[in-house]
């Protein structure tokens, strides 16, 4: 089980994932290297990742198969653990608690090759309504609090062990730090008069 620290000297808060180091490392991994194998967040190697958690999908695909524009899933190697309760104590200098959280990836494009700067401005309308559908689902859990969405781009800024450069972000919701920060993108949204219906109906 992660767990969550707080730092004793700054008084701020870290996750210490020991199973993180379980990824698998290449030895080496030079720029613009091809991959090794297939991409698992590319349209048809649905197989590849954790079950979907939610998808946006043209009318007639099913979970799991190819036809979504879309697509998140849980971390295979997450920082945090849905399961358990947060057991707040101390421990020798630190105060800690169980790792509790999500841990989740946005592959924003079925499409391998597509970067973060050839998205069309649907598909990043997709991707802002695609954290307000999941920061709504997981707000209904009362141990999260905040919520971290980071995205990495271009191979250099992957660990080896990421290996996929396909366009993805991913999300961390945590039962410690700060409100829900995403709420704030969505509230400008709604301020400038956007009131529109998200591809999941919500």
């Amino acid at each position: 089980m992660p767990q969550l620290r707080k730092d004793p000297v700054v008084g701020r808060w870290v996750i210490i994932s020991t199973d993180r180091a379980k990824r698998p490392t290449p030895r080496e991994h030079k720029r613009n290297s091809p991959r090794n194998g297939p991409c698992p967040f590319c349209e048809g190697n649905e197989g590849l990742t954790p079950p979907e958690i939610m998808a946006y999908r043209a009318a007639g695909s099913s979970r799991e198969s190819p036809g979504w524009t879309l697509r998140v899933v849980p971390n295979k190697f997450p920082a945090l653990m849905i399961e358990g309760e947060l057991d707040r104590r101390g421990e020798g200098v630190y105060d800690l608690m169980n790792g509790v959280g999500a841990h989740e990836v946005v592959v924003e494009t079925p499409n391998h090759e597509t970067n973060m700067g050839a998205l069309s401005e649907k598909q990043y309308e997709e991707i802002l309504w695609a954290y307000r559908d999941r920061i709504l689902d997981l707000r209904k859990d009362k141990r999260f609090r905040y919520v971290l969405i980071f995205k990495n781009q271009g191979s250099e800024a992957y660990r080896p062990a990421d290996r996929s450069t396909h366009c993805h972000r991913r999300a961390c919701w945590r039962a410690r730090i700060l409100q829900i920060q995403g709420t704030l993108y969505l509230l400008r949204y709604r301020a400038a008069g956007n009131r529109r219906t998200s591809p999941s109906g919500k």
